[in-house]
């Protein structure tokens, strides 16, 4: 099977709002493919099979690299529960299968659009999905330093003023607002942070850099995606060589889609 790689928090969408990007997390059970590796049983893969009762050996192949914020633990963990759900019963159930993920992952944005695939808004085990803006690229600016989720996690402050709050709930309707409509110049003034962001790139200079320069060289949005170090950028298709070009040279760049789908089985 293979699930698609994510872009989870899309600024002020902080553990509600996600999107699934081509960069695949393929699984098998039992048998090697060509180019796939046996997991050890500390993969999160093997880990969530077997928790939910898969048994034998898993192979995999991925293009998502770990560590990164591009939701390689999320879709990962994706696989392998819904490996062991085929295994135990012959099919997926989706919901299923998104309240034992969001329980692993211990929020629900990330492995919502691997699921799903698309754009999707999440409130725990509620998920929706939006039909993510025509002509869009998606460009992934990706450092050579990792981040721990946990780590970057304990950065967070444990409250925040009400104001700030307000401004967070008013950015994320109208963010979700814009990309259902289409609308890119409201989506470009909704993506502003308050409540995650300023404290991870505090830590993170050059990934700051990296959405501030997105957003000069004509991304309709840009954000910090999942716990970082990488950034996200929406833009459109003939702008996002140009963009690209433009981002910090302390990491690379890859031009991606929205992936429309999200687990798919043969």
């Amino acid at each position: 099977m293979t699930v698609p790689a994510s872009s989870a928090n899309i600024g002020p969408g902080f553990d509600c709002l996600g999107v699934a990007i081509d960069l695949p997390f393929h699984l098998d059970v039992g048998q090697s493919q060509e180019l796939a590796e046996e997991l050890d049983k500390r993969h999160p893969a093997s880990l969530s099979f077997v928790a939910s009762g898969g048994s034998g050996p898993l192979f995999a192949e991925t293009s998502i690299p770990p560590g990164k914020g591009l939701g390689f633990s999320g879709a990962a963990r994706v696989a392998g529960l819904a490996a062991a759900s085929l295994q135990r019963s012959g099919a997926i159930r989706f919901p299923e299968l998104l309240a034992q993920a969001g329980k692993l992952e211990g929020h629900f944005d990330n492995v919502a659009a691997s699921i799903y695939g698309g754009l999707t808004a999440t409130n725990n085990e509620t998920v929706a999905r939006l039909q993510c803006p025509p002509g869009l690229s998606i460009v992934v600016w990706i450092p050579d330093n990792k981040t721990s989720t946990n780590l970057s996690r304990s950065s967070l402050p444990s409250s925040v003023s009400f104001d700030d709050a307000v401004n967070a709930v008013g950015r994320s309707s109208l963010l979700v607002a814009a990309i259902a409509s289409g609308d890119l110049e409201a989506m470009r003034a909704a993506c502003h942070d308050d409540l995650h962001q300023p404290a991870r790139l505090a830590n993170s200079p050059d990934s700051a850099e990296a959405i501030e320069a997105a957003l000069a060289h004509g991304a309709c949005a840009s954000w910090l995606s999942g716990s970082g170090p990488s950034v996200a950028a929406f833009v459109e298709h003939e702008q996002a060589q140009d963009l690209s070009l433009a981002l910090p040279n302390s990491g690379h760049c890859k031009i991606l889609q929205v992936a429309p789908y999200g687990i798919s089985v043969s």
